[in-house]
């Protein structure tokens, strides 16, 4: 009896550790199943609000003006982090979305030439030798070049890349936002071709370089990298790519990772934040008549070669893909890039098409529109206007 009696309960033992397991796996298939369910539902909402965002189409806008101003002539606009600078051969100014001005800062110039990164707007003078930094709070920072500039570019550290000449040799110096110089690199035609455009992202500066040699025309884009990484290359050069009967005037970082070049004949696309390399190369047959990108895509406008329509914009993708290619008649000003739509618009009109090529709005401005910028949104956008500056608001 005593036997039966202590199996009886080693079993039930048994018994209650089984249920538990069997409810402990119940609990647990419950669970997932609920995350699974929680995790479809959440995907397929997402799904439905690209899509509809995809599809929107806007029915009209509103215009609010938030601060009086009267636009001056020979004034100059560009948008940098939902700010909009205003510049001229006298001065520079940052205002806010509300129109509240940050900060200015008076000079005089004869060829201005701006360049902005993440909150940083750098400002000097064609053939001049100082480049005026300010950062996003107004602090201001003055680079003396020494030698006469042609061109340069500011990172989001406030670190100047700039393009110098002097006597026939051209110099691609770099220095910090305290003026300190921090690399010097000589370029001649018989060695590196001369330097027509630069750009810079973390320790990673690319360089287009334009060759002649008799009756041999090229250009490469040459990428050094000023970290670790290239202490153990030559020159601190990590890639380079030749290209045959090309000029290459621009070249730019669309992000830390990605980087891309036109020629007068090819768009090209780089990958890698600290040895880039090129992941496409795309021939063009037609003649560019203009650049927009921002840090997801970049546009080439071209003649419509149909006769169809007066212009043809082609989208790629930071891979090096067409995603669209969008004909249009209209006489435009600009052309934004931003929030995965495009804005095409002049002093009176304006048309938004989504990267799906839908058409989502096409309209005129009740007032005269001297400059566009966009913000987060994108239903938002700031007007600079004949009597200040507004917000436009689609709906």
């Amino acid at each position: 009896m005593a036997n039966r009696s202590n199996f009886r309960v080693i079993r039930g033992k048994a018994e209650a550790e089984a249920n538990l397991t069997r409810k402990i796996r119940a609990h647990r298939i419950r669970s997932f199943l609920r995350t699974v369910l929680i995790l479809a539902a959440v995907v397929g909402l997402s799904v439905l609000l690209i899509t509809q965002y995809k599809n929107q189409v806007f029915s009209g806008y509103v215009v609010s003006v938030q601060s009086e101003m009267t636009p001056l002539e020979n004034t100059s606009y560009m948008e940098n982090n939902g700010a909009v600078i205003r510049y001229s051969k006298d001065g520079i100014s940052n205002m806010n979305a509300k129109g509240e001005v940050v900060w200015n800062l008076t000079y005089e110039m004869q060829s201005p030439i701006v360049k902005t990164a993440d909150g940083f707007t750098a400002v000097g003078d064609y053939n001049g030798h100082i480049i005026y930094l300010v950062d996003s709070k107004g602090t201001t920072y003055e680079v003396d070049t020494r030698l006469p500039l042609r061109n340069f570019a500011v990172s989001s550290a406030g670190v100047l890349a700039v393009i110098l000449e002097d006597s026939g040799n051209s110099w691609i110096n770099v220095f910090n936002k305290e003026g300190e110089q921090i690399v010097e690199a000589k370029a001649t035609m018989s060695k590196t071709g001369y330097p027509m455009s630069v750009s810079l992202s973390g320790e990673v500066m690319g360089v287009s370089y334009f060759y002649v040699d008799g009756n041999t025309m090229r250009s490469s884009v040459t990428f050094y990298n000023f970290g670790g990484i290239g202490e153990n290359t030559t020159d601190h050069i990590v890639s380079s790519y030749d290209y045959a009967d090309a000029v290459v005037p621009m070249i730019e970082f669309m992000d830390a990772e990605t980087a891309f070049a036109v020629a007068d004949n090819r768009l090209m696309f780089f990958s890698g934040s600290k040895k880039p390399v090129g992941n496409a190369d795309i021939l063009l047959e037609e003649e560019i008549q203009g650049v927009y990108y921002s840090n997801s895509h970049v546009g080439l406008l071209f003649y419509d070669q149909t006769g169809k329509n007066k212009y043809q914009l082609d989208i790629y993708d930071n891979n090096g893909k067409k995603v669209m290619s969008y004909p249009f008649d209209m006489d435009f000003k600009d052309i934004l890039i931003r929030n995965n739509q495009i804005m095409i618009y002049n002093e009176s009109q304006c048309q938004i098409v989504g990267l799906n090529e839908k058409l989502k709005y096409t309209g005129t401005f009740e007032n005269k529109v001297h400059f566009v910028a966009a913000t987060d949104s994108p239903r938002k956008y700031i007007l600079i206007l004949d009597n200040g500056l507004a917000t436009m608001e689609f709906n």
